[in-house]
């Protein structure tokens, strides 16, 4: 063949050329704007392979230069008149190089809404994504979700790395149908994954999630991939035991907390955040709840349903019994403002120091708990907390927010632990807030508005839960069906 010529010497607008190439990962199917036309993208490197092929005369163009990287700045369109001949090739290893992001790394790519469209007009198109190697310990249950007024199929799956710490990754639709079937059906030994291009969520803290443009290298060629699988053979009673506890669908303040995280003052917190970290007082004395609500067992989805009746639920599609899950609102307060926020789960039970149980049980004797000793203690401790916006509003429009994590503070060394940053950038907070009622610090004043809640409103489930997906926009607003 003549002209067999190296990737790095075929330019723009060349033709009768051939360049024996790898594919070293390939995306999803896709449909042209304006056009029937279906397409796929590949990423060619020469001489390293998954699987080898000699092509002739691809038309070659520049990739524009905003979604240009500084690996990929050429691209080759493949029809139907391009030659393809496959090669056979006796390499074992793929000698090629990624860049991973470490699992503790992760929570600096995820940013507000405002600050990444921003982030995505004015820097490269790779820096907006990472790339993430582990192996593949456990799948959660498939879900059909509502998403823009379109119905998306979703599945969890755990990713694990050799610091034996977890992180959910999520495929959606084709990635799903594809790449999903195949770690699937390899999950009995632990398959090992090259996530590119996914994108950093705030489910529980931090999570992953493909996109249109990601790709998921399944047990992939590359030494860096061998070498994990073979840890992970070496540990599988380790894997067992992690995947038994299940604690990766919780929480993981390793994941999210900084060893020096900055907080937010309050009157700079915007809805547009995704997270928030602040440091503040926790109050809520003055606000009158009943610190539980019925909940489905399997997915806390709230429910109708009455304590220990099994029902079907509406948002996971089981049968399980419902049973009290605790849930009440706090105001959130440091030198600028309050913002009204709720707990769930353990983490409300830790700061109550009741469980869900004896407080339903205190309601239903129309018996007050007793907080005093609790409210005491909270009026001189400081803590820092890791917030999010959520949807729901209250009645007044003010925004409210879920706690995902606190963890008390030593008030005289906080300075030291923590930088105190206003979102503007000013020395000196702002008080331009919509989200803030200013006044003195735990003065009435400052109090936040879900205190006017009635005692008649306490039988309405709530619809509020702390571990709702943020690409899955489900309404579990119907009635539950009973056994």
């Amino acid at each position: 063949m003549v002209n067999l010529l190296p990737m790095r010497d075929i330019v723009p607008h060349m033709t009768n050329w051939s360049c024996d190439i790898t594919v070293q990962e390939r995306q999803q199917i896709t449909s042209s704007m304006g056009t029937p036309t279906r397409k796929q993208k590949f990423v060619f490197y020469d001489s390293e392979i998954y699987k080898k092929y000699r092509i002739s005369n691809a038309e070659v163009r520049p990739i524009p230069s905003k979604f240009q990287t500084s690996d990929l700045t050429v691209q080759w369109v493949i029809s139907s008149r391009t030659v393809i001949d496959k090669i056979p090739d006796d390499d074992e290893v793929m000698p090629v190089k990624f860049c991973y992001s470490m699992f503790t790394n992760l929570v600096q790519y995820m940013d507000d809404k405002t600050k990444s469209m921003v982030n995505f007009l004015i820097v490269s198109f790779s820096e907006l994504f990472i790339d993430v190697l582990g192996v593949v310990i456990s799948a959660l249950e498939r879900k059909t979700v509502t998403k823009n007024s379109r119905q998306s199929d979703v599945q969890k799956f755990v990713l694990l790395n050799e610091e034996s710490q977890t992180v959910l990754l999520s495929l959606w639709d084709n990635f799903l149908a594809n790449e999903g079937e195949d770690m699937l059906s390899k999950l009995h030994s632990y398959p090992v994954i090259i996530a590119r291009r996914v994108r950093v969520n705030n489910y529980n803290g931090v999570a992953l999630g493909t996109w249109f443009d990601s790709a998921i290298l399944v047990d992939p060629p590359i030494q860096e991939a061998r070498e994990l699988k073979n840890w992970a053979l070496r540990n599988i009673d380790l894997i067992k035991e992690i995947v038994g506890k299940k604690a990766y669908i919780k929480y993981d303040p390793q994941l999210s907390l900084k060893s020096d995280q900055k907080t937010t003052w309050i009157c700079n917190i915007t809805s547009s955040q995704k997270t928030i970290w602040v440091k503040a007082q926790v109050s809520f004395k003055h606000i009158f709840q009943k610190y539980w609500y019925m909940s489905c067992k399997n997915c806390c989805r709230a429910t109708a349903a009455g304590h220990e009746v099994v029902f079907t639920c509406n948002s996971c599609k089981e049968k399980h019994p419902a049973v009290p899950r605790c849930r009440f609102d706090v105001d959130l307060t440091d030198s600028t403002g309050v913002i009204p926020a709720s707990l769930f789960g353990e983490l409300a039970e830790k700061l109550l120091t009741f469980n869900a149980l004896e407080a339903m049980q205190h309601f239903n004797e129309n018996v007050e708990l007793p907080l005093e000793f609790v409210h005491n203690e909270l009026s001189s401790k400081t803590f820092l907390l890791h917030i999010k916006p959520v949807q729901a509003q209250l009645a007044d429009a003010r925004q409210r927010y879920t706690i995902l994590y606190y963890s008390e503070i030593d008030d005289a060394t906080a300075s030291a632990q923590l930088a105190m940053q206003p979102k503007d950038g000013s020395p000196f907070p702002t008080k331009e807030s919509d989200t803030i009622q200013l006044g003195t610090p735990g003065g009435n004043s400052a109090r936040s508005k879900i205190c006017v809640r009635l005692s008649d409103r306490f039988d309405e489930p709530q619809n509020i839960e702390p571990d709702e997906d943020e690409n899955a926009e489900c309404s579990s607003s119907k009635k539950q069906k009973l056994n």
